[in-house]
């Protein structure tokens, strides 16, 4: 296939650290990613997931979410080769859906009816199949009922968040707009609901607050939108979005990755949902004729987009972050999921979900040529969410950092879970924390939560007693049960100091293993230094002395050595990423 040839190349020239010219991605870059994603099918495995679905029943969405990329892409002039496998593709996934819902355990048409009409319009759009096929199709998705469809319906005014009814919200306005179907009343019932979660800053609240279901949440909401709702909860929905643009900004890590924080984490569609949104943002704003603040969502968005271009050049392509061996995946329900997922992120469904969430933002991007107003360079910045997601943000030129001090232990710890270096491989320092029995797969379990933190005997009862910037640094000062710690954050590294009464220790990662590759670590008197894919992480002493500990802990990245630095009152050190000459 051609293009994936052409995109291949243009991976390895990232990975060698030939940056694009370009500031925004294309309509054509995000065609790119989905065309990446599907090739992740070969020929063998699509024919035996079309055999099952035709003889068993559509069992889950990432079925038919393949279907709308390959039709995309068909009606692209792309895949040439699989267009009479896509027919049947098609028909089954629109017949499946017209049915009605799917197994209870995965269900998701609230998620594919919508990109089935997605591919079923770019279809009609370039007259690639005959109008009696295309028809037949918008036949089937013109009778499905929303009522009947649709897996995840609660009650008006539940306890809980609930991202699914969004989806279908997202679904039936979607056919809506496409004269295909669709329900008004059912749109606004759930849209006027829904709009109680959330938050101050316009973000969407998603039972135990996990970041990426804040982000693709508000992709729906950004869906509704653009195909046209008009209900009355309109204007108070745009509100909220009009709030969540600046956080949506601000929490994007300097390696162009979404917050950690929660379930569905360290995903390669994390990347490609982030772009849509960011591309939603921007053809709003562009249409109110702000291009500063266009420009800024469209470079967000290729910085996300850069970010997973050499994750999709590895063999045998991943779905998660880590390179450990890809057994799993050909269930429902993974029996063994992969390493670094849970047990409902397996490949069938969440690799295509990468090109799923490519393909809304291709239908957002804007490829009209207009002058972008150059970058400003802002020297440093600081963020807070509300109370309710409890993250910490600081970026001081190239670096950033998120801290979480109320972290969901289940998944995550409390401390300093994240210091990247733009350009440099996320998960060199940390780019998540390693919590006590996560609620993903790791290789050994973790005897106890590792983090950038002081270390306590208990809980770390972290409180933040300091939180701002000047125009050179960023800043986080917290009070714990080990002391009083300090960090600053500029464009040479973070400085940080611990202070307290008698002993005290603070816990320093060091990346060892990716899932195929060791890293070098080395251990002096007052450096420990970390060497990865031409980078290096340094911790340097300024006060104490570095231990190792000889226990590790993992994350969804891979597995790290703990290391402490120890001291009597104070320790100190810095934290550099440095490019290895």
């Amino acid at each position: 296939m051609a293009h994936i040839e052409r995109w291949i190349v243009g991976l390895a020239l990232v990975a060698c650290g030939m940056a694009q010219a370009m500031t925004c991605a294309t309509k054509g870059d995000y065609l790119d990613l989905m065309e990446a994603a599907v090739s992740a099918y070969d020929d063998a495995h699509i024919a035996a997931y079309v055999e099952a679905a035709d003889r068993d029943g559509v069992q889950e969405h990432g079925f038919p979410r393949l279907v709308a990329n390959v039709g995309v892409l068909v009606a692209n002039g792309r895949l040439s080769e699989r267009r009479d496998l896509f027919r049947r593709m098609m028909t089954i996934a629109c017949r499946d859906a017209a049915k009605g819902k799917m197994p209870p355990k995965s269900g998701g048409n609230e998620f594919s009816v919508k990109e089935l009409v997605v591919a079923l319009v770019a279809l009609e759009k370039s007259g690639t199949f005959p109008k009696a096929e295309t028809d037949a199709w918008r036949k089937a998705l013109t009778s499905v009922d929303a009522k009947r469809c649709y897996s995840k319906l609660p009650k008006c005014g539940a306890k809980l968040a609930n991202n699914w009814c969004i989806f279908g919200c997202a679904s039936e306005q979607a056919r809506l707009a496409a004269r295909c179907g669709g329900d008004a009343q059912h749109i606004e019932m759930y849209v006027a609901d829904q709009l109680r979660w959330f938050d101050e800053n316009g973000m969407y609240k998603d039972p135990n607050q996990p970041a990426v279901y804040d982000f693709v949440t508000r992709l729906q909401f950004a869906m509704v939108l653009h195909y046209g709702y008009d209900g009355p909860s309109r204007e108070r929905l745009e509100g909220l979005m009009a709030k969540s643009a600046e956080p949506t900004l601000a929490m994007l890590s300097a390696c162009g990755e979404i917050p950690y924080g929660g379930r569905s984490n360290q995903f390669l569609h994390n990347n490609t949902f982030y772009s849509a949104l960011c591309e939603w943002y921007a053809a709003g704003f562009a249409k109110r004729g702000d291009l500063r603040q266009a420009a800024r969502f469209r470079r967000a968005a290729k910085k996300s987009v850069d970010a997973v271009r050499e994750w999709l050049a590895v063999r045998p392509m991943r779905h998660v972050k880590n390179l450990y061996p890809r057994k799993s995946g050909k269930e429902v329900y993974s029996r063994e999921a992969d390493m670094g997922c849970e047990r409902y992120a397996y490949f069938n469904k969440y690799m295509v979900t990468m090109g799923s969430w490519a393909m809304s933002a291709w239908l957002f991007a804007e490829d009209v040529a207009k002058e972008l107003p150059e970058e400003a360079e802002v020297a440093a910045s600081s963020f807070r969410t509300s109370d309710d997601f409890h993250f910490f943000f600081l970026k001081a030129g190239d670096y950033s950092a998120q801290f979480d001090p109320n972290a969901n232990r289940t998944y995550d710890a409390d401390g300093l879970g994240r210091i990247c270096r733009k350009g440099a491989p996320a998960a060199i320092c940390l780019s998540v924390p390693c919590a006590v029995n996560p609620h993903y797969r790791i290789e050994t379990p973790n005897d106890a939560p590792l983090t950038i933190a002081p270390v306590a005997k208990g809980d770390l009862q972290l409180s933040c007693t300091r939180f701002g910037n000047d125009d050179k640094s960023a800043w986080a000062d917290w009070k714990s049960a080990a002391g009083e710690w300090r960090n600053t954050l500029t464009g040479q590294g973070l400085e940080m100091t611990l202070e307290g009464a008698g002993p005290v220790a603070l816990a320093l990662p060091a990346f060892a293993f990716d899932g195929e590759c060791e890293t070098r670590i080395d251990c002096k008197d007052t450096t420990l230094a970390i060497a990865y894919r031409g980078w290096r992480c340094v911790y340097t002493v300024k006060a104490g002395t570095i231990v190792d500990t000889g226990r590790v802990a993992c994350n969804r990245n891979g597995r790290y050595r703990r290391f402490e630095l120890r001291g009597d009152g104070r320790v100190a050190a810095s934290v550099t990423i440095e490019r290895i000459r």
